[in-house]
């Protein structure tokens, strides 16, 4: 667990986001070898509308799609973070979020070859970088805050982060939140003029 290691010098410092970033790339690893299964492929809530059909496809719904399952990830790091023993849960969502761009992308090559190599650079590389990143500060504050109360529970230690730091977590969830809805219209404003001129 990540907050174990030197758990008695919990300071305000983060882990790096690199950490994170490493179980979202063996989420894309996991992905990729999941994409052979055109089930599991197909399925929304599994390539996480990193993946789109190519035609009868409404913008709305790749906005709304890939809005709310950024809100689900962020909302859910909240609530795992809120307990002592959240830290593995918040990896897991890293780990999901990361086979959703591994199955997207993968599928795109199998399904289309090297024709896919633009399509993935345009439609798929920029949001999974920027929700990536959304993922990896979301569950950064995951494991911050949960090792504070874990801390706090079994060796007695106080801390102001779990005293009055709770406004300042919900803010940046808020924000976070915010961003997410920014990136999921980008998206789907990258999507309708890629398609627009024959992208897909």
């Amino acid at each position: 667990m990540i907050c174990m290691k030197k758990i008695s010098t919990i300071s305000e410092k983060r882990t790096s986001l690199t950490v994170y970033m490493f179980f979202i790339a063996v989420g894309i690893v996991i992905g990729t070898f999941l994409a052979k299964y055109p089930s599991l492929a197909g399925n929304k809530l599994i390539n996480q509308y990193f993946m789109v059909p190519n035609e009868g496809f409404r913008i709305s719904s790749l906005i709304s799609g890939t809005f709310l399952l950024s809100f689900f990830i962020i909302v859910m790091a909240f609530f795992f973070g809120s307990s002592a023993f959240g830290q593995p849960f918040g990896i897991f969502l890293l780990l999901y979020r990361g086979i959703g761009i591994g199955i997207s992308a993968s599928s795109m090559y199998i399904s289309s070859g090297a024709a896919a190599i633009i399509p993935v650079a345009v439609t798929v590389l920029p949001k999974a970088v920027a929700f990536s990143v959304i993922a990896a500060l979301a569950v950064r504050e995951n494991i911050h805050y949960s090792c504070h109360i874990l801390s706090h529970c079994f060796f007695n230690r106080e801390h102001e982060t779990i005293k009055g730091g709770l406004k300042l977590w919900s803010i940046k969830i808020i924000v976070l939140i915010v961003l997410s809805l920014i990136i999921s219209s980008a998206d789907g404003t990258i999507y309708f003029f890629f398609t627009s001129v024959g992208g897909k």
